[in-house]
């Protein structure tokens, strides 16, 4: 069963093993994110995704079977006063 976090800031969505749905983003700017597998704050961990660019009211990441991370799931958001949804589990 999926669960999910909206937020509008950089935030460490999880911390173990799980996986990743996907993202929607509504965002009033351009901006990027970038997803880590990660337990912290700690952006030289794998990264998931690498930083991507993102627009108002797109999915991203639309990953039906899911994609597993194993430390983490912590999200950077830069450049955009964006607010993202992220379904995981």
């Amino acid at each position: 069963m999926a669960n999910y976090t909206q937020t509008a800031a950089t935030t460490q969505v999880k911390v173990g093993a799980g996986k990743l749905f996907g993202i929607f983003v509504s965002a009033s700017s351009s901006g990027t994110l970038t997803i880590y597998d990660s337990p912290a704050s700690d952006t030289n961990d794998p990264k998931i995704v690498n930083t991507f660019t993102v627009t108002a009211s797109t999915t991203y990441l639309n990953i039906p079977a899911g994609l597993y991370f194993n430390k983490g799931l912590y999200i950077v958001l830069a450049g955009t006063s964006a607010a993202f949804t992220v379904a995981y589990e």
